[in-house]
């Protein structure tokens, strides 16, 4: 079984919560990833959210994850998971292995030190990210620089702020530097980057920090806290995914028997699916070729409702997608850009939200 890349999601499910409040989904389907916004958009209103990643490691973490909020309650569950100081995680995994399908309870049989280390914290992603925050607030600007960035009241602070320490040449070439082409293939295999160049990626970041920083308040940006510090911003609002909220995690533990999880391609799944009201596709499109494209698009055609929406995220491109796809999608551009000022992940250039018929 491979490895667990992202043990939380880097994308913000305000965004896929914003769309199904809107349209009211009765049956889902996610990219499974590290879970959050699986359970994030587990609610009252839905009836089936289909979890889906191909990576059976992935599918191992939210299985584990699903069981655990089952038997815990949110303090032991923030506990269990690495977000709070725990000494019996193993037993904590003890008492609900039963509960894991064989798949699930053979792989954490194997990786008990990642229970003990924390599930929240045992991705490749998010080894990487502590390397980059702890190089950052050891050879740039300590915790204190950038808690007065996390505590500022308004945009015009964060500006003062961003033109104080965020254009020099010091910060920019470290950035260069740790998010190059070359430090992520320390942590990640090569075929993640096999069309990027070697600072694609942090002119990007500079890029969408800056648009951060400058166009959206930042003190309960979670994805920028987790970058620094491995932290959630629990004292703000929506300063956690909401699943780790009080209110989100008593809607994933009433709801829980709606999520299925399905370890095997979004191909495979589209194949025998059908009726699905919404496909919330994080970024595939960015990974797959025209051949994948093409199968992920024929697909989702095959198994909608009659009318269902798609959306789908761009981190360096557009993604370019079959003509037959499109002569049946209308892309809603006010939504898209309404989704696009709540993503707080700095990842992603373009969110496209649209309609199938």
């Amino acid at each position: 079984m491979s490895s667990i890349y992202f043990s939380q999601i880097r994308e913000d499910s305000l965004v896929e919560r914003e769309i199904s409040k809107i349209v009211k989904p009765k049956k889902v389907l996610v990219i499974g990833s590290g879970g959050c916004t699986a359970f994030s958009i587990l609610n009252d209103s839905v009836d089936d959210v289909l979890s889906v990643d191909v990576n059976p490691a992935q599918c191992a973490l939210i299985e584990l994850k699903k069981a655990a909020i089952h038997h815990f309650s949110l303090k032991e569950f923030l506990a269990f998971i690495g977000e709070v100081a725990c000494q019996n995680r193993v037993q904590m995994y003890e008492e609900i292995a039963k509960d894991l399908p064989d798949y699930a309870r053979e792989y954490w049989q194997q990786h008990h030190h990642e229970i003990e280390f924390g599930i929240n914290h045992c991705g490749v992603n998010e080894r990487f990210y502590r390397f980059i925050g702890e190089n950052i607030c050891r050879n740039i600007y300590n915790e204190s620089v950038w808690g007065e960035l996390l505590s500022s009241n308004n945009l015009e602070e964060q500006q003062v702020f961003y033109e104080k320490y965020l254009t020099t040449s010091e910060w920019r070439t470290a950035v260069k530097i740790l998010l190059s082409k070359s430090t992520h293939l320390q942590f990640f295999p090569s075929f993640m980057f096999a069309n990027a160049s070697e600072n694609d990626f942090s002119t990007f970041f500079l890029s969408q920090f800056e648009k951060e920083v400058k166009t959206k308040p930042i003190q309960n940006n979670y994805f920028f806290s987790q970058i620094l510090f491995a932290s959630y911003r629990y004292e703000q609002e929506e300063g956690v995914p909401f699943y780790l909220s009080e209110e989100g995690y008593e809607a994933a533990k009433r709801n829980l028997g709606k999520l299925s999880i399905h370890s095997e391609s979004i191909q495979e799944l589209l194949s025998k699916g059908h009726s699905i009201d919404a496909f919330y596709l994080s970024n595939v499109f960015d990974w797959a070729d025209v051949n994948g494209k093409e199968a992920i698009c024929n697909g989702i055609l095959r198994a909608k409702s009659d009318k269902a929406v798609v959306m789908f995220r761009n981190m360096l491109s557009t993604s370019q997608l079959p003509d037959d796809f499109m002569k049946q999608f209308i892309r809603d551009e006010e939504l898209s850009t309404h989704c696009e000022g709540l993503e707080r992940s700095m990842l992603y250039q373009k969110i496209t939200v649209g309609q199938c018929v």
